[in-house]
């Protein structure tokens, strides 16, 4: 169709209550003329908006992993990782 696609990945918005609190996520992208980029996520079935954290885009899905990186220390160690997303005011 001659149509601009991508991969994006990155978090959903939603509340410390909500299921799925703080899961990454993956959704497509499309450009369409006038309209911009629209995104649609498969697994939630919905057409993304204000409520999808875009962390990454790529033309390919493997190109945009929502986490990657590499350890060097000592073995047996142990990795925690907590994500937090808060809106507010931007600090001047």
């Amino acid at each position: 169709m001659g149509l601009a696609s991508r991969s994006s990945s990155g978090f959903p918005f939603t509340f410390d209550t909500d299921a799925g609190n703080a899961s990454t996520h993956a959704w497509v992208e499309v450009y369409l003329p006038r309209a911009g980029w629209s995104g649609f996520g498969p697994t939630s079935g919905k057409v993304t908006g204000n409520r999808h954290i875009a962390v990454a885009v790529a033309r390919h899905p493997e190109a945009a992993p929502p986490v990657a990186g590499s350890y060097l220390g000592p073995s047996g160690q142990h990795l925690l990782l907590r994500v937090a997303v808060r809106f507010g005011a931007l600090a001047a």
